[in-house]
């Protein structure tokens, strides 16, 4: 227990609840009654909740729901285990001139990853598609973007509170002068390409008609356009996902979801870890995952599959198109975490 309680005269709420957690995670009681002590709760108040938690028949129920978790979580660390023995190299398939049925079998319904070279390699997007250019197509259009990411440490769990309208050209007049920043990024909750005023755009791209369906209601495929230095915090979406690099590059850190018992997953499709720079302390197991690092570059298309962890950070200037549009079921039931403990 620390900063996230202040130190109290009684045991409060948060206070059961904390220690009902903790004894579940395996904290020793004469732990969790010291943790609670030297935050103020008086030490007879603390022994007597852990006490009462340890006779509840709903913690006990609780205790039994996390021994199911655990086995689960055994089952993955084992197969890492395993795996361990002769690792696979860390490193993402480059592939071109993949059947339809090819890339169903060898990577959709595998849920692995690849960079598909000859997807989006011939748009005339890649030939057209600067800041400029999108500047003087959308001209003065009002756009949706995200903006004052870098006071808020949770700007993707909090995007809601980030939506920003602004002229288009104003918009990239900002991208281009900024060198490196993750505060502005037109992203693709954003939904610029569902918008009439990006209309035009559609005349420089096409879907791949061996992987993906065409997006006739423009519902599907998304734009992303900002100053390198932007960042999307690791995650997972509940599709596939085709990723198309249009201009600059991107790099990618993805990580399989079989390892997302390591990465403190504590509400929706977010993990508290910075691959980048993670906190081992605070995140220990994290210590044994193992992630994967892709970059693309014009013309490059990285399918997502769906539940892989990536974090995504612009190293230039970048255009991006993304679609869930595939020829392939793409609908999977999720259980995310709802609520911060």
């Amino acid at each position: 227990m620390t900063e996230d309680f202040v130190a109290t005269a009684e045991m409060t709420y948060e206070w059961h609840r904390w220690a009902a957690i903790s004894l579940l995670r395996g904290t020793p009681v004469s732990k969790a009654v010291q943790t609670m002590t030297d935050e103020g709760v008086p030490e007879d108040q603390a022994a007597a909740a852990c006490a009462r938690l340890l006779t509840d028949p709903t913690f006990e129920a609780a205790e039994w729901a996390m021994q199911q978790l655990r086995k689960l979580e055994s089952v993955l660390d084992m197969s890492r285990q395993m795996e361990n023995l002769d690792p696979p190299p860390l490193e993402v398939d480059r592939r071109s001139g993949l059947s339809h049925e090819e890339f169903l079998h060898e990577y959709y319904a595998r849920n692995q990853p690849v960079v598909l070279e000859d997807v989006c390699a011939e748009w005339p997007a890649l030939t057209r598609w600067t800041p400029e250019y999108l500047a003087e197509t959308l001209a003065k259009a009002e756009v949706e973007v995200m903006a004052g990411r870098e006071g808020d440490d949770n700007y993707e769990v909090n995007s809601n509170q980030h939506r920003t309208q602004m002229p288009f050209d104003e918009y990239v007049a900002k991208v281009l002068a900024t060198e490196w920043s993750n505060d502005l990024y037109l992203v693709a909750n954003n939904k610029l390409l569902e918008s009439g005023v990006a209309g035009p755009l559609w005349d420089d791209f096409t879907l791949d008609a061996r992987y993906l369906v065409p997006d006739e209601k423009r519902k599907f495929t998304f734009l992303w356009f900002g100053p390198a230095g932007t960042v999307t915090k690791l995650h997972h979406d509940l599709m596939n996902i085709l990723f198309h690099q249009v201009d600059g590059w991107k790099q990618f850190i993805l990580i399989s979801p079989l390892e997302t018992h390591r990465l403190s997953n504590t509400v929706g499709v977010y993990s508290d870890v910075d691959p980048q720079t993670p906190n081992l302390t605070r995140f220990p197991r994290y210590q044994a995952v193992r992630p994967f690092q892709v970059s693309v570059g014009p013309g490059d298309a990285l399918f997502v599959p769906v539940g892989w962890w990536h974090h995504v950070t612009a190293l230039e200037t970048s255009i991006s198109v993304s679609t869930t549009s595939f020829r392939y079921p793409n609908s999977v039931p999720w259980a995310n975490p709802t609520k911060i403990l």
